[in-house]
């Protein structure tokens, strides 16, 4: 396995999160929490989830880590990519691009 979560924004790596970073009692009841607040409902593009499965909860968290990348939230970036690797260890890289305004998220996995 990929020592490495990589996010790649518009053809450029921007950032590269440690997979093996291991995390507290309380690291991992907050991704416990952000699991329980999207269990009522996410909303993307206007649209409204009320029951989001794994796919809409990795889009929401990838979209809010894109924002945080932008903000160069620390730790919301930590936070988000510990979700990530701990909710999706199959995702080695996250794929982002912007294509006229809208944001098209692609997903790699480790072979």
């Amino acid at each position: 396995m990929s020592k490495y979560l990589t996010v790649v924004i518009n053809d450029q790596p921007v950032f590269e999160y440690d997979r093996e970073i291991n995390l507290e009692d309380g690291q991992l009841e907050f991704l416990d929490k952000m699991d329980s607040d999207m269990n009522h409902g996410i909303k993307m593009s206007g649209e409204l989830f009320e029951h989001p499965d794994m796919e809409h909860r990795t889009k929401f968290v990838v979209m809010n880590l894109i924002r945080a990348l932008q903000q160069e939230d620390t730790t919301k970036i930590s936070a988000l990519c510990a979700y990530l690797t701990h909710r999706r260890p199959d995702v080695i890289e996250v794929r982002a691009n912007d294509q006229g305004g809208s944001v098209v998220i692609d997903l790699v996995n480790e072979d």
